[in-house]
């Protein structure tokens, strides 16, 4: 079941396509928007995918953050946005960016390139229903944290036809896991460890790749699903935001898409948060890539 709650008036009712959407104001912390939850946006071998819209009260159409949440590939859901991602979530509604906030499948029953081919069906669907959400199918932005953030790097450098966004926030995401097999040590789930005879593979990185060793059979799709092989020159804008003490997701994953962009003549800016890890940057140092970020985005959605 679909639920709008939103501006203008208490009560007022929408209907689209034969079904009514009951209209309601929301005040969060000095934001306001329109909402709404659980709107499904594609049913991919039966599963159910939804999307919830925070929409920024406007008469014209507004730019538009799409946000894909991280989880190590295997779990969180698009709720993240109102709870870790909040703080986020609110700057960008302030600023006049809506936010929406899409599902994708999860790894190892749905593996690589399941979760990439949802975000693609969440930005074509976006742009198909661009008017009824209100907001402008040319001014749409990608962004994502970990997990997240490789999928929206995936997805704004491997785009299908008619699915280019304006622009790419990716948050300590992998962009190169050619790079991270062969690391030695290897840097992840929050430690470090000598690489094994198959590879620098985490649980989440193997459950969406769909093998735990490195084998000629798994070439392919790791080759597929690293990012930094798929950048062009007529590729969005990029902005990565990533810790430089990330055992996470090493700081060498962003150098390495920084650089391949600037090979190719793309645009890409990295802030680096000196001292940060995988997220949960809350000292006073740590947070300047606010600001940046958002001025950074109000300048490549500026509607010209």
């Amino acid at each position: 079941m679909n639920k709008w709650f939103a501006a203008p008036w208490p009560g007022h009712a929408l209907i689209f396509s034969g079904l009514t959407f009951f209209l309601h104001a929301v005040h969060l912390d000095a934001v306001e928007f329109d909402f709404l939850e659980n709107e499904t946006f594609a049913q991919p071998k039966g599963e159910t995918l939804q999307l919830d819209a925070f929409l920024v009260p406007s008469s014209q159409p507004t730019p538009a953050m799409i946000y894909v949440h991280g989880g190590g590939f295997v779990s969180g859901d698009k709720g993240n946005i109102s709870t870790g991602f909040r703080e986020i979530r609110d700057l960008l509604l302030k600023s006049g960016i809506s936010v929406i906030s899409i599902n994708y499948r999860l790894a190892p029953k749905h593996p690589y390139p399941a979760a990439p081919n949802d975000v693609q069906a969440g930005i074509r669907y976006i742009k198909k229903h661009a008017q009824r959400f209100r907001v402008d199918p040319d001014r749409l932005a990608l962004m994502g944290e970990s997990a997240g953030g490789m999928l929206v790097s995936h997805a704004g450098a491997k785009y299908e036809a008619g699915n280019r966004v304006a622009a790419v926030v990716s948050f300590y995401g992998e962009h190169d896991f050619t790079l991270r097999v062969s690391e030695d040590p290897c840097a992840m789930d929050g430690y470090t460890k000598k690489r094994p005879d198959g590879g620098c593979i985490s649980n989440g990185m193997a459950d969406f790749l769909g093998f735990r060793e490195l084998n000629p059979a798994g070439m392919a799709t790791l080759e597929d699903a690293t990012v930094v092989n798929h950048v062009h020159t007529t590729m969005p804008p990029y902005l990565l935001i990533h810790g430089t003490r990330d055992y996470g997701v090493p700081i060498e994953q962003a150098h390495s898409m920084h650089a391949a962009m600037q090979r190719v003549g793309a645009e890409c800016q990295l802030v680096a948060i000196v001292g940060g890890g995988h997220g949960g940057w809350t000292e006073p140092h740590q947070q300047h890539y606010q600001t940046i970020m958002i001025e950074w985005l109000l300048e490549k959605l500026a509607d010209h």
